[in-house]
């Protein structure tokens, strides 16, 4: 008898842990994000919290959780499946979705630039997701870096690897492919500008001139070399 109630038991938690499988779920670590470096004043805030958080470096982030960066400050926000973004200062980002489907390796995943800049390094997309929103556009990524900022109600994106495609809110149906070294900016319009290449020699992100190999991980030694100096 004792047998019996132990062996319906296993077979009932085996059953419950199939089911949360077969419908998506995962455990939290597996959909969580974390802030690997933090320079400056670095603030979260939960969905549905009214106050700010002062965030230490391998703090965990989850869906809807804000970012902000302070004046002379910056992070890093590592994902799970490789994705890695760097906050420059004065920036605010939402992480309006992180998912993982149990039949992908990656991740869905979107943020939102509510103001600011971030610099992307999105590894390659396995029938998943990475996109990232301003006000009035979306970039999706399927593998690629580069920078997307919104400053002064303008959208700007830029593109170092890869490939991202662009599209307005307003018409998501006018879209514009960007390769490697292409770059397009625009406010809240009803349609696209052409696209333009990139003017390495006078671009600038947090503080360093952007090139063709830049990753976060450079943009963090950066930063520890000016704290060095200073």
């Amino acid at each position: 008898m004792k047998f019996l109630k132990i062996l319906s038991l296993t077979i009932a938690v085996i059953f419950a842990a199939y089911s949360l499988n077969a419908c998506g779920g995962g455990s939290s670590a597996d959909i969580k994000a974390k802030l690997t470096f933090i320079s400056g004043t670095v603030e979260s805030m939960a969905a549905g919290a009214s106050e700010w958080k002062a965030m230490a470096v391998n703090s965990e982030l989850s869906m809807s959780d804000t970012v902000k960066t302070g004046e002379k400050s910056s992070a890093k926000i590592d994902f799970s499946d490789g994705v890695k973004i760097f906050i420059e200062e004065n920036t605010s980002v939402k992480l309006k979705e992180i998912k993982k489907p149990s039949e992908k390796s990656t991740l869905d995943i979107v943020v939102e630039i509510i103001k600011g800049a971030i610099f992307f390094d999105v590894t390659k997309r396995e029938n998943s997701k990475f996109e990232m929103e301003t006000s009035t556009a979306v970039a999706g990524v399927k593998g690629t870096k580069g920078i997307v900022s919104f400053k002064d109600d303008k959208t700007l994106v830029m593109v170092t690897e890869g490939r991202v495609e662009v599209s307005i809110k307003k018409a998501p149906v006018d879209k514009v492919m960007l390769e490697a070294d292409d770059s397009i900016e625009f406010g809240d319009v009803s349609a696209l500008t052409e696209k333009a290449k990139i003017d390495y020699s006078k671009v600038k992100f947090s503080g360093s001139p952007l090139m063709k190999t830049l990753t976060p991980d450079d943009l963090i030694k950066k930063v520890d070399v000016i704290k060095s100096n200073n």
